[in-house]
Protein backbone atom coordinates (compact mmCIF):
# COMPACT_ATOMS: atom_id res chain seq x y z
CA UNK A 1 0.00 0.00 0.00
CA UNK A 2 2.91 2.30 0.29
CA UNK A 3 4.33 2.53 -3.20
CA UNK A 4 0.58 3.65 -4.70
CA UNK A 5 0.61 6.12 -1.95
CA UNK A 6 3.76 7.62 -2.77
CA UNK A 7 2.70 7.59 -6.50
CA UNK A 8 -0.45 9.76 -6.02
CA UNK A 9 1.99 12.00 -3.46
CA UNK A 10 5.00 12.37 -6.49
CA UNK A 11 1.83 13.33 -8.86
CA UNK A 12 0.45 15.65 -6.38
CA UNK A 13 3.63 17.50 -6.29
CA UNK A 14 4.42 17.83 -9.49
CA UNK A 15 0.69 19.08 -10.88
CA UNK A 16 1.17 21.37 -7.97
CA UNK A 17 4.43 22.70 -9.39
CA UNK A 18 3.27 22.65 -13.02
CA UNK A 19 -0.13 24.85 -11.75
CA UNK A 20 2.41 27.44 -10.13
CA UNK A 21 4.76 28.16 -12.89
CA UNK A 22 1.65 28.49 -15.15
CA UNK A 23 1.54 32.49 -14.73
CA UNK A 24 4.77 35.07 -14.40
CA UNK A 25 4.12 37.78 -11.99
CA UNK A 26 5.36 41.24 -13.01
CA UNK A 27 4.26 44.40 -10.94
CA UNK A 28 3.29 47.90 -12.98
CA UNK A 29 6.18 50.79 -12.99
CA UNK A 30 3.24 53.89 -12.31
CA UNK A 31 -0.21 53.76 -11.80
CA UNK A 32 -2.34 52.50 -14.82
CA UNK A 33 -6.02 51.13 -15.66
CA UNK A 34 -6.70 47.74 -16.24
CA UNK A 35 -9.31 47.74 -18.82
CA UNK A 36 -12.01 45.58 -20.61
CA UNK A 37 -10.01 44.99 -23.94
CA UNK A 38 -6.79 46.93 -25.58
CA UNK A 39 -7.39 50.39 -25.97
CA UNK A 40 -7.54 53.53 -23.70
CA UNK A 41 -11.32 53.49 -24.69
CA UNK A 42 -12.23 50.43 -23.29
CA UNK A 43 -14.23 49.74 -20.29
CA UNK A 44 -12.03 50.58 -17.48
CA UNK A 45 -12.01 47.86 -14.74
CA UNK A 46 -10.43 49.00 -11.54
CA UNK A 47 -7.31 51.38 -11.21
CA UNK A 48 -3.94 49.63 -10.35
CA UNK A 49 -1.47 51.58 -8.29
CA UNK A 50 2.20 51.69 -8.98
CA UNK A 51 4.03 48.65 -7.44
CA UNK A 52 1.19 46.47 -8.12
CA UNK A 53 1.98 42.62 -8.51
CA UNK A 54 0.04 41.25 -11.41
CA UNK A 55 0.00 37.91 -12.88
CA UNK A 56 0.61 37.99 -16.81
CA UNK A 57 -1.07 35.90 -19.29
CA UNK A 58 -0.51 37.04 -22.82
CA UNK A 59 0.98 39.96 -25.02
CA UNK A 60 -1.32 41.28 -27.47
CA UNK A 61 0.58 43.54 -29.43
CA UNK A 62 1.26 46.63 -27.21
CA UNK A 63 -1.36 45.07 -24.78
CA UNK A 64 -0.23 42.49 -22.43
CA UNK A 65 -3.69 40.15 -20.63
CA UNK A 66 -3.09 40.15 -17.05
CA UNK A 67 -4.89 39.32 -13.65
CA UNK A 68 -4.92 41.41 -10.68
CA UNK A 69 -6.76 42.13 -7.74
CA UNK A 70 -9.46 38.51 -9.11
CA UNK A 71 -10.28 40.62 -12.52
CA UNK A 72 -8.60 39.72 -15.68
CA UNK A 73 -8.07 42.59 -18.29
CA UNK A 74 -5.41 44.77 -20.35
CA UNK A 75 -3.12 47.10 -19.20
CA UNK A 76 -0.46 48.77 -21.69
CA UNK A 77 2.98 47.13 -21.77
CA UNK A 78 4.71 50.64 -21.36
CA UNK A 79 4.19 50.91 -18.01
CA UNK A 80 4.40 47.17 -16.96
CA UNK A 81 7.85 46.16 -16.07
CA UNK A 82 8.59 43.34 -18.37
CA UNK A 83 12.43 40.79 -18.42
CA UNK A 84 14.98 42.52 -20.77
CA UNK A 85 13.87 40.71 -23.97
CA UNK A 86 9.92 41.48 -23.45
CA UNK A 87 9.12 37.57 -23.78
CA UNK A 88 6.69 36.01 -21.31
CA UNK A 89 9.00 33.96 -18.88
CA UNK A 90 8.72 31.03 -17.88
CA UNK A 91 8.48 30.29 -14.44
CA UNK A 92 9.33 26.52 -14.50
CA UNK A 93 10.27 24.63 -11.42
CA UNK A 94 14.17 22.88 -11.56
CA UNK A 95 15.00 19.65 -10.92
CA UNK A 96 18.46 18.10 -9.98
CA UNK A 97 19.78 16.36 -13.57
CA UNK A 98 21.04 13.10 -12.51
CA UNK A 99 24.00 11.10 -14.91
CA UNK A 100 22.07 8.38 -16.33
CA UNK A 101 18.32 9.95 -16.25
CA UNK A 102 16.36 9.59 -19.41
CA UNK A 103 14.75 12.64 -21.25
CA UNK A 104 11.14 10.36 -22.08
CA UNK A 105 9.49 10.74 -18.71
CA UNK A 106 5.68 10.20 -17.82
CA UNK A 107 3.54 7.70 -15.66
CA UNK A 108 3.88 4.20 -17.35
CA UNK A 109 7.13 5.35 -19.33
CA UNK A 110 9.85 2.78 -19.78
CA UNK A 111 12.83 5.31 -20.64
CA UNK A 112 14.31 5.58 -17.10
CA UNK A 113 17.64 3.24 -16.30
CA UNK A 114 17.33 0.06 -14.08
CA UNK A 115 19.96 1.40 -11.96
CA UNK A 116 18.00 4.34 -10.90
CA UNK A 117 16.74 3.54 -7.34
CA UNK A 118 16.28 5.27 -3.98
CA UNK A 119 16.59 9.04 -3.85
CA UNK A 120 18.06 8.99 -7.31
CA UNK A 121 15.42 7.41 -8.37
CA UNK A 122 13.15 10.39 -6.80
CA UNK A 123 14.62 13.26 -8.08
CA UNK A 124 16.56 13.64 -4.82
CA UNK A 125 19.96 14.64 -5.71
CA UNK A 126 22.95 17.06 -5.41
CA UNK A 127 24.26 18.73 -8.14
CA UNK A 128 23.49 18.72 -12.49
CA UNK A 129 23.10 20.45 -15.58
CA UNK A 130 20.08 22.64 -14.25
CA UNK A 131 20.20 24.12 -18.04
CA UNK A 132 19.58 20.52 -19.70
CA UNK A 133 16.34 19.81 -16.44
CA UNK A 134 14.09 22.65 -18.14
CA UNK A 135 14.09 20.59 -20.87
CA UNK A 136 12.15 17.75 -18.74
CA UNK A 137 8.81 19.11 -18.17
CA UNK A 138 7.62 15.57 -17.74
CA UNK A 139 6.34 13.84 -14.67
CA UNK A 140 8.88 11.16 -13.33
CA UNK A 141 7.68 8.00 -14.51
CA UNK A 142 5.76 5.41 -12.72
CA UNK A 143 8.15 2.60 -12.90
CA UNK A 144 10.97 4.00 -11.09
CA UNK A 145 9.54 3.72 -7.70
CA UNK A 146 8.50 0.10 -8.12
CA UNK A 147 11.39 -1.64 -10.63
CA UNK A 148 13.48 -3.20 -7.80
CA UNK A 149 10.88 -3.40 -5.06
CA UNK A 150 9.98 -7.18 -6.33
CA UNK A 151 13.33 -8.31 -6.50
CA UNK A 152 14.33 -7.87 -2.76
CA UNK A 153 12.71 -9.74 0.13
CA UNK A 154 9.80 -8.29 2.12
CA UNK A 155 11.91 -7.36 5.00
CA UNK A 156 15.22 -6.21 3.04
CA UNK A 157 12.43 -3.87 1.62
CA UNK A 158 11.00 -2.92 4.81
CA UNK A 159 14.66 -1.53 5.52
CA UNK A 160 16.05 -0.28 2.09
CA UNK A 161 13.00 1.17 0.70
CA UNK A 162 11.41 2.87 3.89
CA UNK A 163 13.97 5.32 4.04
CA UNK A 164 13.73 6.25 0.00
CA UNK A 165 10.13 7.07 0.40
CA UNK A 166 10.33 9.26 3.84
CA UNK A 167 13.15 11.25 1.89
CA UNK A 168 10.81 10.93 -1.22
CA UNK A 169 8.24 12.55 0.47
CA UNK A 170 10.23 15.07 2.19
CA UNK A 171 11.91 15.78 -1.51
CA UNK A 172 8.48 15.85 -3.07
CA UNK A 173 5.88 17.42 -0.93
CA UNK A 174 8.49 19.58 0.11
CA UNK A 175 8.51 22.08 -2.82
CA UNK A 176 4.65 22.28 -3.33
CA UNK A 177 4.45 22.78 0.51
CA UNK A 178 6.34 26.08 -0.21
CA UNK A 179 4.09 26.97 -3.37
CA UNK A 180 0.94 25.92 -1.37
CA UNK A 181 2.29 28.85 1.17
CA UNK A 182 2.67 31.32 -1.76
CA UNK A 183 -0.45 30.54 -3.39
CA UNK A 184 -2.00 31.07 0.20
CA UNK A 185 -0.24 34.42 -0.04
CA UNK A 186 -1.13 35.52 -3.17
CA UNK A 187 -5.09 34.92 -2.15
CA UNK A 188 -4.88 36.74 0.92
CA UNK A 189 -2.83 39.67 -1.33
CA UNK A 190 -5.87 38.92 -3.47
CA UNK A 191 -8.36 39.22 -1.11
CA UNK A 192 -6.95 42.48 0.14
CA UNK A 193 -6.51 43.95 -2.78
CA UNK A 194 -10.19 43.05 -3.69
CA UNK A 195 -11.27 44.67 -0.65
CA UNK A 196 -9.68 47.86 -1.90
CA UNK A 197 -11.57 48.18 -5.05
CA UNK A 198 -14.19 49.73 -3.21
CA UNK A 199 -11.90 52.59 -2.18
CA UNK A 200 -10.85 53.25 -5.31
CA UNK A 201 -13.72 54.87 -7.60
CA UNK A 202 -13.66 55.18 -11.52
CA UNK A 203 -16.63 55.96 -12.62
CA UNK A 204 -15.54 59.68 -13.06
CA UNK A 205 -12.82 58.48 -15.45
CA UNK A 206 -14.55 57.00 -17.49
CA UNK A 207 -17.21 59.63 -18.17
CA UNK A 208 -14.50 61.86 -18.88
CA UNK A 209 -13.09 59.10 -21.41
CA UNK A 210 -16.59 59.39 -22.98
CA UNK A 211 -17.27 63.23 -22.95
CA UNK A 212 -14.31 63.26 -25.88
CA UNK A 213 -15.87 64.20 -29.26
CA UNK A 214 -16.82 61.57 -31.43
CA UNK A 215 -16.51 61.04 -35.41
CA UNK A 216 -16.92 59.11 -37.96
CA UNK A 217 -16.25 58.47 -41.58
CA UNK A 218 -19.36 57.79 -44.72
CA UNK A 219 -16.77 55.43 -47.11
CA UNK A 220 -14.14 53.23 -45.80
CA UNK A 221 -11.12 55.45 -46.03
CA UNK A 222 -6.99 55.17 -45.22
CA UNK A 223 -5.26 56.52 -42.23
CA UNK A 224 -1.90 57.75 -42.56
CA UNK A 225 1.13 57.97 -40.45
CA UNK A 226 1.17 61.53 -41.44
CA UNK A 227 -0.33 64.92 -42.49
CA UNK A 228 0.22 63.38 -46.22
CA UNK A 229 -0.97 61.12 -48.71
CA UNK A 230 2.67 59.84 -49.97
CA UNK A 231 3.06 58.57 -46.23
CA UNK A 232 2.00 54.80 -45.34
CA UNK A 233 -1.35 53.81 -44.38
CA UNK A 234 -1.14 51.06 -41.79
CA UNK A 235 -5.21 50.90 -41.43
CA UNK A 236 -8.45 52.16 -42.83
CA UNK A 237 -11.46 52.97 -41.03
CA UNK A 238 -15.24 51.95 -41.83
CA UNK A 239 -18.61 53.63 -41.25
CA UNK A 240 -19.12 51.49 -38.14
CA UNK A 241 -16.10 52.83 -36.65
CA UNK A 242 -16.23 55.15 -33.62
CA UNK A 243 -13.43 57.89 -34.28
CA UNK A 244 -11.95 60.02 -31.64
CA UNK A 245 -10.53 63.37 -33.43
CA UNK A 246 -7.40 65.75 -31.84
CA UNK A 247 -5.51 68.04 -32.98
CA UNK A 248 -5.49 69.37 -36.91
CA UNK A 249 -2.94 70.23 -39.27
CA UNK A 250 -3.84 72.34 -42.01
CA UNK A 251 -6.35 69.63 -43.70
CA UNK A 252 -5.57 67.13 -41.59
CA UNK A 253 -7.10 65.20 -38.66
CA UNK A 254 -5.35 63.19 -36.15
CA UNK A 255 -7.73 60.17 -34.38
CA UNK A 256 -7.95 57.28 -32.50
CA UNK A 257 -10.03 54.17 -32.86
CA UNK A 258 -11.85 52.76 -30.08
CA UNK A 259 -8.53 49.99 -30.18
CA UNK A 260 -5.99 52.69 -29.41
CA UNK A 261 -4.74 52.58 -33.29
CA UNK A 262 -4.38 56.84 -34.26
CA UNK A 263 -3.24 58.25 -37.72
CA UNK A 264 -4.11 61.07 -40.15
CA UNK A 265 -7.16 61.60 -42.24
CA UNK A 266 -8.60 64.55 -43.95
CA UNK A 267 -10.62 66.24 -41.62
CA UNK A 268 -13.36 67.14 -44.82
CA UNK A 269 -13.88 63.34 -44.84
CA UNK A 270 -15.21 63.02 -41.04
CA UNK A 271 -18.65 63.52 -39.81
CA UNK A 272 -19.67 64.10 -36.13
CA UNK A 273 -20.72 60.99 -33.91
CA UNK A 274 -23.12 60.62 -31.48
CA UNK A 275 -21.73 63.59 -29.08
CA UNK A 276 -21.73 65.45 -32.31
CA UNK A 277 -20.81 68.94 -32.24
CA UNK A 278 -17.74 70.83 -33.61
CA UNK A 279 -13.82 69.33 -33.05
CA UNK A 280 -12.90 70.61 -30.11
CA UNK A 281 -10.40 72.80 -31.45
CA UNK A 282 -9.70 76.28 -31.74
CA UNK A 283 -10.58 77.81 -35.28
CA UNK A 284 -9.00 80.97 -37.12
CA UNK A 285 -10.11 81.61 -40.10
CA UNK A 286 -9.36 84.40 -42.90
CA UNK A 287 -11.76 85.15 -45.84
CA UNK A 288 -12.28 87.60 -48.97
CA UNK A 289 -15.11 87.49 -51.30
CA UNK A 290 -16.03 89.94 -54.24
CA UNK A 291 -19.40 90.77 -55.58
CA UNK A 292 -22.27 93.48 -56.41
CA UNK A 293 -24.65 95.52 -54.05
CA UNK A 294 -27.34 97.10 -55.47
CA UNK A 295 -28.44 100.40 -53.45
CA UNK A 296 -31.95 101.51 -53.43
CA UNK A 297 -32.88 104.36 -51.99
CA UNK A 298 -36.36 106.02 -50.96
CA UNK A 299 -37.15 109.68 -49.75
CA UNK A 300 -40.68 110.85 -48.56
CA UNK A 301 -41.52 114.05 -46.68
CA UNK A 302 -44.81 114.55 -45.29
CA UNK A 303 -46.70 117.61 -46.09
CA UNK A 304 -44.90 117.99 -48.92
CA UNK A 305 -46.51 117.94 -52.83
CA UNK A 306 -43.01 117.92 -54.19
CA UNK A 307 -42.57 115.21 -56.37
CA UNK A 308 -38.89 115.74 -56.80
CA UNK A 309 -35.82 115.93 -55.33
CA UNK A 310 -35.22 116.69 -51.77
CA UNK A 311 -38.87 115.97 -50.75
CA UNK A 312 -39.93 112.78 -52.37
CA UNK A 313 -37.87 110.40 -54.74
CA UNK A 314 -36.30 107.01 -55.33
CA UNK A 315 -32.82 106.27 -56.40
CA UNK A 316 -31.34 103.38 -57.28
CA UNK A 317 -27.61 102.11 -58.70
CA UNK A 318 -25.28 99.12 -58.34
CA UNK A 319 -22.19 98.60 -57.49
CA UNK A 320 -18.82 96.23 -57.01
CA UNK A 321 -18.14 95.03 -53.72
CA UNK A 322 -15.31 93.42 -52.14
CA UNK A 323 -15.59 91.81 -48.49
CA UNK A 324 -12.59 90.85 -46.45
CA UNK A 325 -12.79 89.38 -42.86
CA UNK A 326 -11.07 86.92 -40.14
CA UNK A 327 -12.58 85.46 -37.04
CA UNK A 328 -11.59 82.83 -34.49
CA UNK A 329 -14.03 80.34 -32.07
CA UNK A 330 -12.75 78.78 -29.03
CA UNK A 331 -14.76 75.95 -27.47
CA UNK A 332 -15.10 75.30 -23.86
CA UNK A 333 -17.13 72.36 -23.29
CA UNK A 334 -20.20 72.31 -25.39
CA UNK A 335 -19.96 76.30 -25.58
CA UNK A 336 -18.53 78.29 -28.14
CA UNK A 337 -16.82 82.14 -27.87
CA UNK A 338 -15.12 83.94 -30.46
CA UNK A 339 -15.25 87.05 -32.19
CA UNK A 340 -15.15 88.19 -36.05
CA UNK A 341 -14.56 91.53 -37.80
CA UNK A 342 -15.45 92.24 -41.32
CA UNK A 343 -14.48 94.87 -43.67
CA UNK A 344 -16.60 96.02 -46.99
CA UNK A 345 -16.06 98.26 -50.15
CA UNK A 346 -18.49 99.18 -52.40
CA UNK A 347 -18.32 102.00 -55.31
CA UNK A 348 -20.73 102.53 -58.00
CA UNK A 349 -20.89 101.47 -61.03
CA UNK A 350 -21.49 103.69 -64.48
CA UNK A 351 -20.70 106.51 -62.97
CA UNK A 352 -23.25 106.45 -59.93
CA UNK A 353 -26.84 107.90 -59.13
CA UNK A 354 -28.11 109.58 -62.65
CA UNK A 355 -29.43 112.65 -61.91
CA UNK A 356 -30.95 115.53 -64.48
CA UNK A 357 -32.19 118.33 -63.18
CA UNK A 358 -34.66 119.17 -65.97
CA UNK A 359 -35.90 116.51 -67.20
CA UNK A 360 -34.43 115.89 -70.63
CA UNK A 361 -34.28 119.49 -70.95
CA UNK A 362 -30.60 121.65 -72.08
CA UNK A 363 -28.69 121.06 -69.22
CA UNK A 364 -27.17 117.49 -69.46
CA UNK A 365 -27.75 115.23 -66.67
CA UNK A 366 -24.82 113.90 -64.16
CA UNK A 367 -23.78 111.11 -62.49
CA UNK A 368 -22.85 111.61 -59.15
CA UNK A 369 -20.27 108.44 -57.95
CA UNK A 370 -20.83 107.08 -53.98
CA UNK A 371 -18.97 104.90 -51.98
CA UNK A 372 -19.87 102.74 -49.32
CA UNK A 373 -17.46 101.41 -46.06
CA UNK A 374 -19.11 98.95 -43.96
CA UNK A 375 -17.24 97.82 -40.93
CA UNK A 376 -18.61 95.27 -38.67
CA UNK A 377 -16.84 94.34 -35.71
CA UNK A 378 -18.62 91.56 -33.33
CA UNK A 379 -18.19 89.49 -30.29
CA UNK A 380 -20.02 85.65 -29.87
CA UNK A 381 -20.60 83.51 -27.19
CA UNK A 382 -22.80 80.43 -28.88
CA UNK A 383 -23.61 76.82 -27.45
CA UNK A 384 -22.68 73.36 -29.53
CA UNK A 385 -26.09 71.75 -29.88
CA UNK A 386 -23.97 68.37 -30.74
CA UNK A 387 -25.90 67.05 -33.64
CA UNK A 388 -23.91 65.69 -36.39
CA UNK A 389 -23.38 67.87 -38.65
CA UNK A 390 -21.86 70.34 -35.60
CA UNK A 391 -24.87 72.71 -35.67
CA UNK A 392 -24.69 75.53 -33.47
CA UNK A 393 -26.43 78.47 -32.35
CA UNK A 394 -24.72 82.09 -31.17
CA UNK A 395 -25.52 85.10 -29.54
CA UNK A 396 -23.85 88.43 -31.00
CA UNK A 397 -23.12 92.02 -29.62
CA UNK A 398 -20.92 94.29 -32.04
CA UNK A 399 -20.52 97.69 -33.39
CA UNK A 400 -21.26 99.04 -36.69
CA UNK A 401 -19.60 101.72 -38.67
CA UNK A 402 -21.33 102.58 -42.21
CA UNK A 403 -19.94 105.27 -44.40
CA UNK A 404 -22.00 106.50 -47.43
CA UNK A 405 -19.78 109.21 -49.24
CA UNK A 406 -20.85 111.09 -52.07
CA UNK A 407 -17.97 111.82 -54.49
CA UNK A 408 -17.12 115.97 -54.38
CA UNK A 409 -20.54 116.50 -52.19
CA UNK A 410 -19.93 120.18 -52.20
CA UNK A 411 -19.51 120.91 -55.70
CA UNK A 412 -22.97 121.48 -56.81
CA UNK A 413 -21.67 120.75 -60.71
CA UNK A 414 -21.09 117.29 -59.49
CA UNK A 415 -23.67 116.94 -56.85
CA UNK A 416 -26.51 118.72 -58.20
CA UNK A 417 -28.96 116.64 -56.31
CA UNK A 418 -27.12 118.10 -53.30
CA UNK A 419 -27.38 114.19 -51.81
CA UNK A 420 -25.31 114.33 -48.49
CA UNK A 421 -22.91 112.19 -47.21
CA UNK A 422 -23.19 110.45 -44.43
CA UNK A 423 -21.77 108.12 -41.48
CA UNK A 424 -23.75 105.73 -39.43
CA UNK A 425 -22.47 104.11 -36.21
CA UNK A 426 -23.90 102.25 -33.17
CA UNK A 427 -24.09 98.75 -31.06
CA UNK A 428 -25.26 95.82 -33.02
CA UNK A 429 -27.44 92.78 -31.15
CA UNK A 430 -28.09 90.07 -33.21
CA UNK A 431 -28.04 85.75 -33.26
CA UNK A 432 -26.56 83.39 -35.78
CA UNK A 433 -27.47 79.69 -36.19
CA UNK A 434 -24.74 77.83 -38.27
CA UNK A 435 -24.55 74.40 -39.37
CA UNK A 436 -20.89 73.40 -40.41
CA UNK A 437 -21.35 69.96 -41.92
CA UNK A 438 -25.21 69.68 -43.69
CA UNK A 439 -23.29 67.47 -46.08
CA UNK A 440 -19.30 66.31 -45.80
CA UNK A 441 -18.93 68.87 -48.36
CA UNK A 442 -21.50 71.68 -47.86
CA UNK A 443 -22.13 74.26 -44.43
CA UNK A 444 -24.52 76.31 -44.32
CA UNK A 445 -24.84 79.58 -41.92
CA UNK A 446 -27.92 82.33 -41.03
CA UNK A 447 -27.55 85.81 -38.98
CA UNK A 448 -29.64 88.12 -37.57
CA UNK A 449 -28.13 91.66 -36.71
CA UNK A 450 -30.00 95.07 -35.88
CA UNK A 451 -29.36 98.45 -34.58
CA UNK A 452 -32.32 99.25 -32.13
CA UNK A 453 -30.38 101.73 -29.82
CA UNK A 454 -27.50 103.71 -29.23
CA UNK A 455 -27.50 104.49 -32.85
CA UNK A 456 -26.06 107.90 -34.57
CA UNK A 457 -26.18 109.30 -38.23
CA UNK A 458 -24.11 112.72 -38.86
CA UNK A 459 -24.47 114.33 -42.48
CA UNK A 460 -22.63 116.70 -44.34
CA UNK A 461 -23.04 120.31 -42.85
CA UNK A 462 -25.90 122.02 -44.32
CA UNK A 463 -27.14 119.32 -46.23
CA UNK A 464 -28.89 117.93 -43.37
CA UNK A 465 -32.29 116.07 -44.41
CA UNK A 466 -33.86 116.95 -40.69
CA UNK A 467 -33.47 118.19 -37.01
CA UNK A 468 -33.41 115.12 -34.32
CA UNK A 469 -32.67 111.82 -37.06
CA UNK A 470 -33.15 108.73 -35.69
CA UNK A 471 -32.24 105.28 -36.81
CA UNK A 472 -32.89 101.61 -36.83
CA UNK A 473 -31.48 99.16 -39.24
CA UNK A 474 -31.78 95.25 -39.44
CA UNK A 475 -28.95 92.85 -41.52
CA UNK A 476 -30.28 89.13 -42.93
CA UNK A 477 -27.44 87.23 -43.95
CA UNK A 478 -26.75 83.67 -45.15
CA UNK A 479 -23.95 81.67 -46.16
CA UNK A 480 -23.32 78.84 -48.43
CA UNK A 481 -19.99 76.83 -47.95
CA UNK A 482 -18.33 74.56 -50.26
CA UNK A 483 -15.16 72.59 -48.49
CA UNK A 484 -12.37 71.71 -50.58
CA UNK A 485 -9.08 69.98 -49.36
CA UNK A 486 -6.84 73.39 -48.80
CA UNK A 487 -9.61 75.86 -48.68
CA UNK A 488 -13.37 77.00 -48.47
CA UNK A 489 -15.49 77.97 -51.48
CA UNK A 490 -17.86 80.70 -49.85
CA UNK A 491 -21.22 82.34 -51.45
CA UNK A 492 -23.13 85.04 -49.34
CA UNK A 493 -25.86 87.07 -49.58
CA UNK A 494 -27.00 89.61 -47.53
CA UNK A 495 -30.01 92.30 -47.10
CA UNK A 496 -29.11 95.19 -45.43
CA UNK A 497 -32.57 97.26 -43.90
CA UNK A 498 -32.40 100.66 -42.18
CA UNK A 499 -34.82 103.35 -41.66
CA UNK A 500 -34.08 106.92 -40.71
CA UNK A 501 -36.56 109.41 -39.30
CA UNK A 502 -35.10 112.98 -39.83
CA UNK A 503 -37.94 114.68 -37.96
CA UNK A 504 -38.97 117.87 -39.17
CA UNK A 505 -36.90 120.14 -41.02
CA UNK A 506 -34.00 121.97 -40.98
CA UNK A 507 -33.92 125.68 -41.38
CA UNK A 508 -30.46 125.76 -42.09
CA UNK A 509 -30.55 123.52 -44.63
CA UNK A 510 -29.88 124.53 -48.36
CA UNK A 511 -31.86 121.05 -49.21
CA UNK A 512 -35.00 123.32 -48.13
CA UNK A 513 -37.94 120.22 -47.57
CA UNK A 514 -40.96 121.96 -48.05
CA UNK A 515 -42.95 119.63 -45.33
CA UNK A 516 -43.22 118.98 -41.91
CA UNK A 517 -41.04 115.36 -41.68
CA UNK A 518 -38.68 113.88 -43.75
CA UNK A 519 -37.86 110.15 -43.22
CA UNK A 520 -35.62 107.74 -45.88
CA UNK A 521 -35.82 103.82 -46.50
CA UNK A 522 -32.39 102.29 -47.50
CA UNK A 523 -32.07 98.85 -48.98
CA UNK A 524 -29.16 97.24 -49.83
CA UNK A 525 -29.19 93.93 -51.44
CA UNK A 526 -25.29 92.39 -51.46
CA UNK A 527 -23.92 89.13 -52.58
CA UNK A 528 -20.55 87.50 -52.90
CA UNK A 529 -18.48 84.78 -53.66
CA UNK A 530 -14.80 83.62 -52.34
CA UNK A 531 -13.14 81.76 -50.12
CA UNK A 532 -12.18 80.87 -46.66
CA UNK A 533 -8.90 79.64 -45.02
CA UNK A 534 -9.10 77.62 -41.78
CA UNK A 535 -6.04 77.68 -39.11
Amino acid sequence: MRVPALILVVALGLFLGVGVAAAEKVKSNQATKLYSRPGEQAKVLLAVKSGQSMQLLSKDGRWLKVRVKGRTGYVPRSKVDMADDGAIARNTRRRPFVEGRGKKRGFGGDGAPDDRVGADAMGDGGGGDEEEEEEEDEPPPKKKVVAKAPAKDEEDEEEEEAPPPKKKVAAVSKPPAKDEEEDEEDEEERSKDDEGDEEEPITDEKEEVDARPRARVSKKVAVYDEPDEESDSPFSVRPTDTLFPGKTEGAWTFVENADGDGGWIQTDLLEMGESGGTSGKRVIDVRARAGIMIIQQGMRTAGSNLVDVPDNYNIGTSSVTIALGGGIMIPKGKYLFGGEMTYEYSKTLGGGVFYDKDKGGPEPGVNIGIVVHNVNVRGMAGIDLKKKSGMALFGRLGYRYQGFLVNDVANMAANPAQLPSEVVKGPTLGAAFAIPKLTTKIGLRFSLDTMLFGASITQTRGLEDGASPSVTAIVLGTGLVYRMKAFDLQAAYDLNYMGVDFGAPLASSTRVHMGTNVKRTDIFHQITFGVAKGF
